[in-house]
């Protein structure tokens, strides 16, 4: 018979699993990482472990946003720091993000294969999900940088649009221990900080 959880119970089961989603994929890395192992380490069977999340996938997705979640919290601390000039600011406010996201561990360990894996085995709407929530925090970081006298002149869609191909690359990179795009990552988000405050124009032909 499948054992009921209280409220209270489920709550502290879900944030086990977190916990020990983090530990198990930054030290064994994605494709490593055993449902099997967490399930045990949090006290619960395999099959209850499902019921909370369907998929190792969707764990890892929810690992991310947590991580996120604190990130977030740093990146916006930055929009207040002194700069030479606007564009000097929302650089070092971009640069905060990328130097997060390298040092994150579970991400050091994150291949290309784990990446085609995770697009095939998340459901479409799970990703949207995920770029409004990145959105939202655009939309709340550009009018922050506004009012601390950043004139950013494009939206939070725009500047999401700017930067998902170069996060996805550099977090690839990372991951195979590569360094070709960080050592071009400062002029990539020079190029980006300019645009986004207006200061150059980007024609596509």
């Amino acid at each position: 018979m499948t054992r009921s959880f209280s409220t209270q119970e489920k709550d502290e089961i879900r944030k086990r699993i977190l916990d020990l989603g983090l530990k198990h994929f930054s030290t064994y890395g994605f494709k490593k990482t055993n449902v099997d192992e967490i399930a045990r380490a949090a006290g619960i069977s395999k099959g209850a472990f499902y019921r909370f999340y369907k998929s190792k996938e969707l764990l890892f997705m929810d690992v991310i946003e947590e991580l996120e979640i604190k990130g977030r919290e740093e990146i916006m601390k930055t929009i207040g720091l002194p700069g030479s000039t606007p564009r000097a600011r929302l650089y070092a406010i971009l640069k905060k993000a990328f130097d997060l996201f390298g040092e994150l561990p579970i991400l050091r360990l994150f291949s290309a294969g784990d990446f085609g894996m995770l697009m095939h085995q998340i459901p479409a709407e799970k990703f949207r999900e995920h770029i409004a929530s990145d959105q939202g925090f655009f939309d709340q970081l550009l009018n922050a940088c506004r009012d601390a006298g950043i004139p950013v002149v494009v939206g939070s869609e725009e500047m999401v649009n700017l930067l998902y191909p170069l996060v996805t690359s550099f977090l690839l990179e990372t991951g195979s221990g590569g360094n070709r795009l960080t050592t071009s990552l400062d002029g990539n988000l020079e190029l980006i900080a300019a645009y986004c405050l207006g200061e150059v124009k980007l024609e596509c032909q």
